[in-house]
């Protein structure tokens, strides 16, 4: 730019030497002038545009983290879910061990079938076998 627009066209006191100079120079600093003013239009709307773009990206961010947040709740919330059954579970367990301590053991169970084998309870008669037999036996003797 400084090739198009020299200081040699002016005097020594700043001021123009000659009209024709003054014409010539004049459509040249328009020129320029256009030209600069068409870089400053070009650089705002690239301005715009990356203010538009650096937007959409906030944008996105804000959209991404709501989701991030949302993501991470939901996760909170099935840990905290997951704990719960786990302690349920544990005190279910507790409450089954406590129960298999109070039944029987194999040893127990082994001493019962000895005495229920000795015993053998299958040749023990009932109550109404018992009073039938006793009145047979008074049947016959009042007969005889």
């Amino acid at each position: 730019m400084e090739d198009e627009f020299s200081f040699e066209q002016f005097g020594s006191e700043g001021k123009k030497t000659s009209k024709d100079s003054k014409a010539a120079s004049l459509p040249n600093f328009s020129s320029e002038t256009i030209q600069i003013s068409r870089r400053v239009k070009v650089l705002e709307d690239s301005l715009g545009n990356l203010r538009k773009k650096m937007l959409v990206d906030e944008q996105n961010d804000m959209n991404r983290h709501k989701k991030e947040l949302s993501d991470y709740r939901s996760l909170l919330s099935e840990i905290n879910e997951i704990k719960k059954d786990i302690e349920n579970i544990k005190r279910v367990a507790k409450e089954i061990i406590s129960e298999l301590k109070s039944c029987a053991r194999h040893e127990e169970v082994d001493v019962l079938k000895k005495y229920i084998n000795l015993w053998d309870p299958i040749k023990f008669v009932t109550e109404e076998t018992v009073e039938r037999m006793i009145d047979e036996k008074m049947g016959k003797e009042e007969q005889i």
